[in-house]
C-alpha cells in the first residue's frame, strides 16, 4: 500500500478519533466543525511524531494482514511442491512445513520432535524447506541436503546433519554424507544443479513473502509458528488442525 494512501488513512482515523472524543466531552457547547478541524490540525502541529506513529502501526498491520492472506490463499500450493524433500503421507490432511538452517541450534533440537510425530500414526505431511540464513556452510550444507534426494536418502543425511551439534564446515558436511552412505562424488555434482539452487532461491524468496525472519519456523495447514516447537506442543497443534478437518 502506498504511503500516501496510509498517510491518508491516518489523518482520517486520527480526525474521526478526536471528533467522537470531542462530541462527547463538549455535547453542550455547540461546537462547530470548524473549531473541531483547528483542534485537531494544532494537535497534530505540535505533536507530529502521533501521526508517524500512527501512520507506521497502520503500515505494519497493513503488511500483516497482506502476508496472512497470501498464507492462507496459497498454502497447499506451496506446501505440496513436487520438488520439495518430504515425509509422511504424501495427500495427507495436515501438512507442515519446516523452515530450517543446519547451524541452528534450536532447528537440531527440534529434529527429535519432529522424529516422534512421524512415529506417531498422524495422518500427516512433512515438508523440509531450507532456509540458510546462518553461515555461508549453511548455504553448503542445504545444498548437499537437497542433493542428497536423488539418491534417496534425503531424511537419513538431513537427521545426521542435525545430530551434528557443533557448527558445520564443509568438510564436516562431507565427512556426514560418507557416513550417511551417498556417493559423495555424485553428491557434489548435483549440488551444481540449478533445480537445487533455484530450490533454495524459492525457498528465501517465500519467507520473505511470509515474513519468516528466522528458525525454526513451522506452518501447519496456514498457520504460521516463529520458534522451537517441543514435542507436546507439535502434538497439540497437529492434534487441534486435525479436529477442524
Amino acid at each position: 500500500m502506498h504511503f500516501l494512501h496510509l498517510y491518508k488513512k491516518s489523518v482520517v482515523l486520527i480526525y474521526i478519533v478526536f471528533s467522537l472524543f470531542l462530541n462527547n466531552v463538549y455535547a453542550d457547547d455547540q461546537i462547530n466543525r470548524n473549531e473541531i478541524e483547528k483542534i485537531i490540525h494544532e494537535y497534530i502541529m505540535n505533536n507530529p511524531e502521533v501521526l508517524i506513529k500512527s501512520v507506521e502501526k497502520l503500515r505494519l498491520a497493513v503488511e500483516q494482514e497482506e502476508k496472512e492472506d497470501y498464507l492462507t490463499q496459497n498454502f497447499n500450493t506451496f506446501a505440496n511442491k513436487k520438488n520439495i524433500p518430504w515425509q509422511g503421507k504424501e495427500n495427507a490432511t495436515v501438512v507442515l512445513v519446516e523452515f530450517f538452517d543446519y547451524n541452528c541450534g534450536y532447528c537440531k533440537k527440534s529434529l527429535d520432535a519432529i522424529t516422534e510425530i512421524l512415529n506417531y500414526d498422524y495422518d500427516i505431511k512433512i515438508s523440509f524447506r531450507d532456509y540458510p540464513i546462518l553461515a555461508p556452510t549453511s548455504r553448503v550444507a542445504a545444498r548437499a541436503a537437497l542433493a542428497s534426494h536423488k539418491q534417496k536418502k534425503y531424511f537419513l543425511f538431513h537427521s545426521n546433519l542435525m545430530n551434528f551439534k557443533e557448527n558445520l564446515s564443509e568438510k564436516i558436511i562431507f565427512d556426514i554424507a560418507k557416513n550417511s552412505n551417498l556417493d559423495v562424488k555424485k553428491l557434489k555434482n548435483d549440488m551444481n544443479d540449478p533445480e537445487i539452487i533455484a530450490i533454495i532461491e524459492n525457498n528465501e524468496k517465500l519467507a520473505k513473502k511470509l515474513g519468516i525472519r528466522g528458525t525454526p519456523t513451522f506452518l501447519i495447514n496456514g498457520k504460521l509458528y516463529a520458534g522451537a516447537l517441543d514435542l507436546n506442543r507439535l502434538k497439540f497443534l497437529i492434534e487441534e488442525a486435525l479436529s477442524k478437518i
